[in-house]
């Protein structure tokens, strides 16, 4: 593997969304972003069975003007998703790991729509995601987060956080994640990224081998780091964007460990700085 180490990845467990009290017509998952855990506190499990159950009183009294206000693509973990047993056939994948689902950013809560909710809108997918991106966009433009740099002054690479249970799913639009907080950065390599939790979005463009190395080298130490310690994990993953396509950087070996690898564009700008400093 050459100058790519091998960084532990904690094996969470699926994550179980609470269900309401009663039967309802379409159920809902109201989103906590907490991992669930058979110790969790009666309490606790208490208060998002009532955020369930207010999303859903919420959801049938909307106006169509209101949801599609609220309706927000959201990029999610998809053994998660899946594991709710909710139905979600309809999702989008966006990555190996990860797939883009219908949410409804509520003053309460972040509600994922599973296939019932979206079939009961007699509406085509397509629009309805087409709506979705473009509000997720629009958080984009919007949202109170930060640039921050991980690593030393002259080897570092870059995450975007912010309070929004969205930050991570910007990795949907790169080159606008780019144009507002690395402004002039260059792509002519593509962007090494991560999505570690729901609050946070590491990555390096790669213009030149330096940028390359920085990303290959520091974006998946951080990413396993921030993921191991979110309450919102997303996936421990890597990956290279160029030119609109997605290419998976690390793989899962047997004894739990990601083995990171690189892409024909990658090595090509490696290869052009190791001939450079020889």
């Amino acid at each position: 593997m050459g100058l790519f180490d091998r960084w532990r990845s904690l094996a969470g467990g699926a994550a179980t969304v609470p269900g309401t009290t009663s039967p309802v017509r379409h159920p809902v998952a109201a989103v906590p972003d907490l991992d669930s855990d058979p110790a969790l506190d009666a309490a606790v499990r208490a208060h998002l069975e009532r955020l369930t159950a207010a999303a859903e009183t919420d959801i049938d009294s909307m106006s169509p003007e209101r949801f599609d206000a609220a309706l927000t693509s959201r990029l999610v973990a998809r053994d998660r998703l899946h594991a709710t047993g909710l139905g979600f056939q309809y999702v989008m994948p966006f990555t190996e790991h990860v797939d883009e689902v219908l949410t409804l950013d509520l003053p309460t809560s972040v509600v994922t729509l599973p296939e019932s909710r979206v079939v009961a809108t007699h509406r085509h997918l397509w629009s309805l995601m087409e709506i979705a991106r473009a509000n997720l966009l629009e958080e984009l433009h919007t949202a109170d987060a930060e640039r921050i740099r991980l690593g030393r002054p002259r080897h570092s690479v870059s995450a975007i956080v912010g309070d929004s249970p969205y930050t991570s799913s910007f990795a949907r639009f790169l080159p606008e994640v780019i144009e507002r907080w690395l402004p002039g950065a260059g792509l002519s390599g593509g962007v090494v990224f991560a999505m570690p939790h729901r609050n946070a979005l590491v990555l390096q463009p790669c213009s030149t081998p330096a940028e390359a190395r920085a990303a290959l080298e520091l974006v998946p130490a951080h990413a396993a780091e921030m993921y191991a310690d979110a309450a919102g994990p997303v996936t421990p993953h890597v990956y290279h964007w160029y030119h609109r396509e997605i290419t998976c950087l690390t793989e899962e070996l047997p004894d739990g460990t990601l083995a990171v690898g690189s892409t024909p564009v990658l090595d090509t700008m490696l290869s052009r700085g190791r001939r450079r400093a020889g």
